[in-house]
């Protein structure tokens, strides 16, 4: 049952841009990994405006972790390192400061992905707000739906199926929310055309 608190949050949701993001974790290789807890260490954002059809800002931070640490294999898939993690910003801090400059709790957001369900795990485990709308639009599954291609059908692949190349460092949480971005683009425009 939608409670009524639930409702004016959703009546105050501005649909006239979405924050399109992608977090990088701790991970490591399979032998590695078996019971070690995975913990956000980067977050990368933009807007897409879907009255321009721009994709603008630039959000990209680096933050502490609490329980793990950032793995050889992990720097070398996402280029983050040990230092990098030990020397960024505070979690809770990263969560504010992308809520005060993208205002992000007023616009839907959306991901490549289920990002959304890691993130909201790591805000309660480490006791802070969410830092974005209960909006949120899974593009890789919206992708999957629309253009009647496999569930999970990633982002590098489905961008060359539309005849695009992936712009930037793979695994760079700021350069995989753009290309996310471009894809979300692609399929209001494909939408738009239909109505």
């Amino acid at each position: 049952m939608v409670k009524f608190s639930d409702w004016i949050i959703f009546m105050t949701i501005d649909s006239s841009k979405v924050i399109v993001f992608d977090t990088e974790l701790t991970c490591w290789n399979e032998r590695e990994k078996t019971y070690k807890s995975r913990e956000i260490i980067s977050l990368g954002a933009c807007i897409l405006d879907l009255n321009t059809k721009e994709i603008e800002n630039k959000f990209h931070k680096i933050c502490k972790a609490q329980r793990s640490q950032v793995s050889e294999y992990c720097t070398n898939l996402t280029g983050i390192t040990q230092e990098q993690v030990d020397n960024g910003m505070d979690f809770e801090e990263m969560c504010k400061l992308i809520i005060k400059e993208f205002k992000s709790k007023s616009y839907p957001c959306a991901a490549w992905g289920e990002d959304d369900n890691a993130l909201a795990y790591e805000c309660r485990s480490k006791d802070c707000k969410y830092p974005f709308s209960g909006q949120f639009i899974n593009i890789s599954l919206l992708y999957s739906v629309l253009m009647s291609k496999p569930i999970n059908n990633g982002l590098e692949k489905s961008l060359v199926e539309n005849g695009l190349s992936f712009v930037g460092e793979k695994h760079d949480p700021y350069w995989d929310a753009y290309n996310a971005a471009v894809i979300l683009k692609l399929l209001v425009e494909k939408c738009r055309e239909v109505i």
